[in-house]
């Protein structure tokens, strides 16, 4: 079976006209249509904006299964990454990638239900701005509590913002065996800034479990606006039976 993952930083629903509107973030997603949705800088901590419950809307928007891991919670405000899904969520998990005084970081891992016994292991996450934040960062999440004993047999996918200013690929993923599908695919898949994007911010990294198909930046004049990274989309094969369904898409909190 053939499905659709996003990877999309939303910069709390604000956009690049400096102007708050998670219904245009929304309208993004519903033009990419993907089966998964994995979501960086979802929330506000600092109060910019008028919503408090953006997992929960975006969630109600689309229609989809979501589970979320704030990594800032303050004032009652969060702020951190979601996923949304159309495929039962079985396991739900957010790994702190926090570093010293730096900005709190987090890696939320999603087990999905891809039907006759098989899993599917996505993990969405958002990278330290400094080369020695990432390095740290990297190694919290290919320790043996994370990634590698997280995924067991089951196929992963592990996307987000890396903040990685190169095009080549992340070295330290490559050495654990999972692959880099823009470079696999021979596409340049660059995210940032959303006007003229020349950086691959956002990536995504698949195991031996996941094929790649096809990946490219969703560039139309609302996703232009809608945030300062346009989406990223990856169409992929994965060995799986069947996909299970559920009537009423249940919505999981973590923390």
């Amino acid at each position: 079976m053939e499905l659709t993952l996003v990877s999309y930083n939303i910069h709390s629903g604000i956009g690049t006209d400096g102007r708050f509107d998670l219904g245009r973030v929304g309208e993004v997603l519903r033009e990419v249509g993907a089966d998964i949705v994995a979501l960086q800088e979802v929330g506000d901590f600092r109060a910019r904006t008028s919503r408090e419950d953006q997992p929960e809307h975006l969630a109600d928007m689309l229609g989809m299964h979501m589970a979320f891991g704030p990594n800032v919670v303050r004032n009652g405000r969060r702020y951190g990454n979601a996923i949304l899904t159309r495929l039962p969520i079985l396991h739900s998990k957010n790994y702190d990638l926090s570093v010293g005084r730096r900005e709190p970081r987090g890696a939320l891992r999603c087990d999905l239900d891809l039907g006759g016994g098989q899993q599917l292991h996505v993990f969405s996450l958002h990278l330290g701005l400094r080369v020695s934040e990432r390095r740290r960062q990297e190694a919290l999440l290919l320790g043996s509590d994370i990634l590698r004993d997280a995924v067991r047999k089951d196929p992963a996918v592990v996307c987000g913002d890396f903040n990685y200013w190169g095009n080549g690929a992340v070295p330290s993923l490559v050495r654990q065996a999972i692959h880099d599908a823009a470079l696999e695919l021979g596409t340049p898949a660059r995210t940032y800034p959303t006007r003229w994007p020349v950086l691959r911010l956002d990536r995504i990294y698949v195991d031996a479990g996941v094929r790649p198909l096809s990946i490219h930046p969703h560039r139309t004049e609302r996703s232009r606006i809608a945030s300062d990274h346009l989406p990223l989309v990856l169409r992929f094969a994965a060995p799986i039976a069947e996909v299970a369904s559920s009537p009423s898409p249940p919505v999981e909190l973590i923390g």
